[in-house]
């Protein structure tokens, strides 16, 4: 059982990470934004200063990480989930950590890599036989490299450790249960996979009319790789989750 010291330095490093996370969506945000007033849309504003970004930025970081800390750390914490890697080190486990982190991050890796490789190609597919107009242009490949970064934090704080991780104890207190079954939990993992993929809908219309396919597209995409996330979450941990 971890103590309450060591959940106050595991929130505080998870806190750290979902700041620079969001600190690290400011380029991608700016492109986007700049691109859009090149494509003519009169409703955005693009700050002349990066500074005021940062500040603000950092400002919502701080704050919304740690309300999904608490959630998921404090709120959540019979959802048995959470964060144990980082939960480890803060408990003189250091060495076992790092051998067991390392075996345990190899099979996820290397199924993420495929799984990745074969939603590509069937995007790709999909966009030959079923075209989808671009109304903007896409930020250059550099932008989606920072910002994968950016998401792979920020996202997997808020939908496996805040949303996944109240929805399996919200579940548990119904079905007054002392410890999560698994289909407790594979019912959390796909109601957040749902919700990830509707989150997803917005980025999507910023470059292409939601129809039919981007909303299908879209939605089974997000599910799949949502599902993997919050099965890498529950199986490995938050850190194994967000690499």
């Amino acid at each position: 059982m971890i103590s309450n010291k060591n959940r106050i330095r595991t929130a505080a490093v998870i806190v750290v990470l979902f700041v620079i996370g969001t600190l690290l969506n400011i380029p991608f945000s700016r492109e986007l934004k700049r691109l859009k007033i090149e494509a003519g849309d009169a409703n955005v504003r693009l700050s002349d200063s990066i500074f005021s970004d940062v500040i603000q930025t950092g400002i919502y970081g701080l704050i919304l990480g740690v309300i999904m800390v608490f959630v998921g750390l404090w709120i959540s914490k019979k959802a048995q989930l959470g964060a144990p890697v980082i939960e480890s080190f803060f408990s003189n486990q250091k060495n076992r950590t790092q051998t067991h982190f390392f075996k345990t991050l190899l099979f996820p890796l290397a199924y993420s890599v495929v799984l990745a490789l074969a939603i590509l190609l069937v995007h790709n597919l999909i966009r030959d036989y079923f075209p989808v107009a671009s109304i903007v242009e896409r930020p250059s490949k550099p932008f989606y490299a920072i910002v994968s970064f950016s998401a792979g934090i920020t996202e997997e704080i808020i939908f496996r450790l805040g949303l996944m991780s109240l929805i399996v104890v919200v579940i548990q207190r119904f079905k007054k249960k002392t410890n999560p079954s698994p289909s407790v939990v594979w019912v959390g993992i796909i109601i957040t996979a749902l919700c990830y993929g509707l989150v997803h809908l917005p980025l999507s219309k910023n470059f292409a009319n939601l129809t039919l396919v981007t909303v299908s597209s879209t939605m089974i995409g997000n599910l799949i790789t949502g599902s993997f996330f919050g099965w890498v979450y529950w199986k490995r941990g938050l850190i194994v989750a967000i690499i």
